[in-house]
């Protein structure tokens, strides 16, 4: 039973994630196309995937790449975090600054412990703060705290394990999917001229898309073009109009029912109300 739970989303999904719950229990889930850090503050935890079993206490960490799995949650207080890497999410970290590790041929990997770590120890209860107050946590900040663990992760005694792990996440069919998509997010293309953009064909490219962004084109690109539009309504002061056209809306009229409908506002009111936020 989950006794509290907090998520700091990022672009619509959970990207930090702190649960504490009453055990012992038993969990089985699955993750598709993304990896995870994550991290026992509290307890103890078995998780069983087809690589086998492994056993966390509290201070030690697990990366893990996607796939089915069952935890046992034992006896006692338990209170974990996961940090979640996302493929296109970790393109968009290091699309200025390739990382080095991608020169290599990697081949993947199955599931790490991590011991305890007086850095990694750091960065979690540096979070907490985070849990406590989400909106401090801006788009910005999200990647550069996902980019710090990186880092952190990298420069530690794992450093050759981290390396290949992450970079297994990196391939280059999706790095060139991922790039295409987040360099036209606001641009007025239609699917057809996107897929094509991609070098597949309509029915594929919607496939690719799904499963890389367990989301259809249609959905996730209008989620991402309204939270930007909700950016720039609070950061900006530019005509609604403008910010509409910007963000890929071809008309205001499908632009303010579209707002709307995510937020429960129009654009005016939503901009109305952010005032002195």
């Amino acid at each position: 039973m989950v006794i509290e739970e907090r998520t700091i989303s990022f672009q619509g999904r959970p990207l930090f994630q702190r649960a504490k719950f009453e055990t012992p229990m038993k969990l089985s889930g699955k993750m598709e196309d993304m990896a995870c850090f994550f991290y026992m503050v509290e307890g103890s935890y078995d998780v069983f995937d087809a690589h086998g079993a492994i056993q966390l206490g509290p201070q030690e960490a697990l990366l893990k790449r996607c796939g089915s799995y069952v935890s046992h949650l034992k006896a006692g207080s338990w209170d974990g975090i996961v940090i979640f890497f996302y493929p296109d999410v970790l393109h968009e970290i290091y699309k200025y600054e390739p990382p080095s590790f991608l020169e290599t041929d990697i081949q993947p990997i199955p599931p790490a412990k991590l011991a305890g770590n007086e850095l990694v120890d750091k960065f979690i209860h540096g979070l907490f703060n985070y849990f406590d107050n989400p909106d401090l946590m801006d788009e910005e900040l999200a990647l550069l705290k996902v980019k710090e663990l990186i880092l952190i992760l990298l420069k530690s005694h794992q450093y050759q394990h981290t390396r290949t792990f992450i970079a297994d996440l990196f391939t280059p069919e999706r790095l060139h999917f991922t790039s295409v998509i987040e360099a036209n997010l606001f641009s007025p293309l239609s699917l057809e001229e996107l897929a094509f953009i991609c070098n597949k064909s309509l029915s594929s490219f919607k496939r690719e898309f799904k499963r890389i962004y367990q989301s259809s084109p249609a959905r996730y690109i209008k989620e991402r073009r309204l939270e930007h539009a909700a950016q720039q309504l609070r950061a900006t002061q530019s005509p609604i109009s403008d910010i509409a056209f910007n963000t890929g809306f071809q008309d205001l009229t499908t632009f303010s029912a579209s707002f709307r409908q995510k937020f429960s506002q129009s654009p005016t009111q939503y901009r109305m109300s952010q005032i002195g936020k």
